[in-house]
């Protein structure tokens, strides 16, 4: 008792606790990094702490870019690809939550921004995205032990804008345009074998929006279909892989981000075009599929990717 009393006034608590149990957990957080705000390519990140709501600044990313994703377990978060106004990146960034540390990961096998990933503890899927000429289903495979990459399976579409979340055993990618096409489209993605197939439809059909979940579903949320920039939410049960529709976010936008925990999915950020980039966050509790604000990102942002350091039965 006097040992977890101790503990119990340290502000990373759950780290400790983590390690006592073996876990290797840190403190349960969020690492918002990157985007664009009209005139800045950001390296910026933002730490979103999941038991308070708080959010802090982190350490600048190695590079500045717009639609990079990222993938991670509850040790890194990856981010890669991306774009800077000049050149489409397979370039990656290295976050470690432990000290809030970035260094250079190895490049992607591709060039691409517009893209999404998923992963679980030992590789991220890095897939789809736009390469400055067309809409893409390539997919790389980051292995985080050795940081290494290698070519994936091509995802059973091509598209950008679409987004991923997975369980630790596949991955879904969702959503995302071609063309002048808004897509509904899902493709499951199998770690094991790295195979693809088909997944059900999500319920609505929308560019950019975001995607986390836990072990058991994905919940997709905002977008832009072509006309409106959404709030609308979809959840994707990996079991069945059955869709349903999910309660909407507390705001409107497309190209946001979105991270989480076994409990609860942080979407931030985003815009409406140019004319209004955001801050905003909003919480959505898995358990009761409610959704509330969140406590504001340290910069507005737009085109811009999360991880998050502890999830288990997905990230570790």
């Amino acid at each position: 008792m006097p040992l977890i009393t101790t503990f119990g006034t340290d502000t990373n608590f759950l780290y400790w606790v983590g390690l006592l149990l073996g876990s290797g957990s840190g403190p349960q957080e969020a690492i918002f990094g990157g985007g664009y705000n009209g005139s800045t390519y950001y390296s910026t990140t933002c730490i979103y702490t999941y038991s308070n709501n708080t959010t802090a600044a982190g350490h600048n990313l190695t590079y500045g870019a717009q639609g990079l994703t990222t993938a991670g377990n509850s040790t890194i978060g990856v981010f890669g690809g991306g774009y800077n106004g000049n050149t489409f990146f397979s370039t990656t960034c290295i976050y470690t939550y432990a000290n809030n540390t970035t260094a250079a990961g190895t490049n992607l096998t591709y060039s691409t921004y517009a893209l999404a990933a998923a992963g679980n503890f030992t590789i991220g899927v890095f897939g789809g995205g736009y390469n400055g000429s067309a809409s893409v289903s390539t997919t790389c495979i980051y292995t985080y032990s050795n940081n290494t990459t290698a070519a994936g399976h091509n995802l059973t579409y091509g598209a950008q804008g679409l987004t991923a979340a997975g369980n630790s055993t596949i991955g879904v990618f969702g959503d995302g345009y071609n063309g002048n096409t808004f897509l509904s489209t899902t493709c499951i993605y199998t770690y094991a074998n790295n195979t693809t197939t088909s997944g059900t439809n999500l319920t609505y059909a929308t560019g950019s929006p975001g995607t986390t979940g836990n072990s058991t579903i994905g919940v997709f949320g905002d977008g832009y279909n072509g006309n409106t920039f959404l709030s609308t939410t979809c959840i994707y049960t990996y079991a069945n892989n059955t869709t349903a529709s999910g309660t909407n976010l507390t705001y409107s936008t497309y190209y946001l981000a979105a991270a989480g925990n076994s409990t609860m999915g942080v979407f931030g950020g985003g815009g409406i075009g140019w004319s209004a980039v955001f801050s905003t966050t909003s919480i959505y509790t898995y358990a009761n599929n409610t959704t509330t604000a969140g406590t504001n990102l340290t910069y507005n942002t737009t085109g811009l990717a999360a991880t998050s350091s502890y999830n288990p039965g997905v990230n570790c």
